[in-house]
């Protein structure tokens, strides 16, 4: 009704104007129709600006991904970025692997450094859970990798390990020196006073994978599958050298299970977010390494990796006691640090083994240089214990067990050897991963992966608690302190010490017999080998 056809009101008077025909009713419908869906058009591409929520499906047209921060002008000044972003988390990124990744989401995706998209950095964290190695340390490399560039990861790398790396180093060496003077007596009460440390770390393993759990799988049938086959598979095969190649056997397949199953149209809801094609390219510019330099990369880690399957069997003639120490411990670590897939949680148990209840080595060779037990179950412990209350990755670990058997440098060359795959992997991959991204496959295939390496995280918690919670104080304490991370938010060394000395007590009062089993374990031996040394 509002539209008018308006006659002109005048003639000219030199010349006549025919008068315009009346609009019959049909056009007259027509032409309002028209210049309806016009104004409908206008409103539409006027409110393409609002900030709604919009479907995670992307088309060519409409990309994926959000507008991320400029980097710096300058090399130096993105240098400077990383390290300013860096190093205030080295002091405070407790809580584990989980609670890493969130701080990294927080920081570079949610706050005032938007260096990544949501949907790149839920990437960068499939690609890491899916490659041997830390999963949080990979993300902080490829994070300053993504920044800037090569010298950019080693500076987040470093900055973010540092500080639990220089106190794992420290204590360990400490020990090295008690354990080198110390009487008989004295590292007997030493041992008591380490008792619940172990009961007491392995809770927040245990709390770890509830959360990875709940964060990778969620309620989904297929990844819960996924994991629970992969931790039979991992309870179930007991050698080591085996088991590296099954791992990844088993985590291909959950990649290919997920990726098929990607392709059902019931299933499309629960890849929506991998299925949003990704038209962010630029990153690769960025990061300043080149295919060809990641193939060197893959090939000296994996040249490394045979080298250090037969290193330890090498006859020590030409070497001494303490150079076939440092051999021994750089290879043993490193061939964990290739074969790991899930991240610490998952390499406890094999370092118990390596480090604890070390067989398998012949007399005169390099594996044997470090003896049949490189250290007690308590010092373990309490190293694990340690591991658990310092910011930072539970790699970490492997400077205090180097350390505590060939001191400053044995801590050097057992980080060196646990975290060197992992990082080098990361750097090898990531010009790769930038081309990979763009197919679908790929990244429908990250997620199973990623859910069967949930499952070693699970497996490692079952055999971690047959080797640390022999009765039932130790079990005790290691509940208690579970529910008091979990449930009540209380920080994770105050939860870990306090727990080891309700343990220590527990046993003192020989509640539930804990303390005559231990004395009887430390005189005979005969329920496990988990205490070795006899004490009077």
């Amino acid at each position: 009704e509002d539209l008018r056809v308006v006659s002109p009101r005048s003639a000219s008077p030199t010349r006549s104007r025919r008068p315009p025909l009346p609009l019959s009713p049909s056009l007259h419908r027509c032409h309002i129709a028209v210049l309806s869906v016009a104004m409908d058009d206008k409103e539409l591409s006027a409110n393409d600006s609002r900030p709604e929520a919009v479907p995670n499906s992307a088309s060519p047209e409409q990309p994926a991904e959000q507008p991320i921060e400029q980097t710096a002008a300058t090399y130096g000044a993105r240098l400077w970025e990383v390290a300013t972003a860096f190093l205030p988390m080295g002091f405070v990124a407790f809580g584990g692997p989980q609670a890493h990744i969130g701080l990294f989401l927080k920081t570079f995706v949610d706050g005032k450094r938007r260096w990544l998209d949501e949907q790149r950095f839920m990437e960068l964290m499939s690609l890491c859970q899916a490659m041997p190695g830390p999963t949080s340390t990979q993300m902080a490399t490829a994070m300053g990798i993504s920044r800037a560039g090569v010298l950019g990861g080693l500076l987040a790398f470093w900055l973010f390990d540092w500080v639990g790396f220089a106190v794992q180093l420290g204590v360990g060496s400490a020990i090295h020196a008690l354990k080198t003077t110390a009487s008989a007596e004295s590292l007997a009460t030493y041992k008591m006073v380490m008792l619940g440390m172990g009961p007491a770390a392995i809770s927040q393993v245990f709390t770890a994978a509830h959360a990875l759990g709940t964060k990778v799988c969620g309620d989904d049938p297929v990844k819960i599958l996924l994991a629970l086959t992969t931790a039979v598979v991992a309870l179930l095969v007991e050698n080591a050298l085996v088991s590296a190649f099954v791992f990844l056997g088993v985590m291909l397949c959950g990649g290919v299970v997920t990726a098929i199953d990607s392709r059902r149209p019931s299933r499309a809801q629960a890849y929506e977010k991998v299925l949003a094609r990704p038209t962010d390219k630029g990153m690769l510019k960025r990061m300043g390494i080149y295919k060809s330099a990641g193939l060197l990369l893959v090939l000296l880690t994996f040249g490394l990796f045979i080298f250090t399957q037969f290193a330890n069997y090498f006859s020590t003639n030409g070497l001494g006691q303490r150079q076939a120490q440092y051999l021994a411990i750089f290879t043993t670590l490193y061939k964990m640090g290739i074969s790991i897939y899930g991240g610490g949680q998952v390499v406890l148990p094999l370092l118990e083994r390596e480090f604890v209840t070390r067989t398998g080595y012949e007399s005169g060779t390099v594996g044997a240089s470090l003896g049949s037990q490189p250290m007690d179950a308590e010092t373990f412990g309490f190293g694990l214990a340690l591991a658990q209350s310092m910011p930072g990755p539970l790699f970490n670990f492997s400077a205090f067990l180097g350390a505590v058997v060939a001191s400053v440098p044995g801590g050097i060359l057992g980080f060196l050897g646990l975290f060197g795959p992992g990082i080098m992997l990361i750097y090898a991959f990531m010009p790769f991963w930038e081309s990979a991204r763009q197919y679908q496959w790929v990244r429908c295939g990250l997620v199973g992966m990623n859910a069967a390496s949930i499952g070693l995280v699970f497996a490692a918690c079952v055999t971690l608690f047959n080797k640390f919670c022999l009765n039932g104080a130790e079990a005790s304490v290691m509940l208690i302190a579970m529910v008091l991370s979990k449930r009540f938010n209380v920080p994770p060394p105050i939860a870990i010490f306090g727990c080891a000395a309700l343990c220590l007590a527990l046993f003192f009062l020989d509640i539930n017999g804990a303390y005559g089993d231990w004395c009887h374990i430390e005189k005979y031996g005969d329920f496990s080998t988990q205490h070795a040394t006899c004490i009077p």
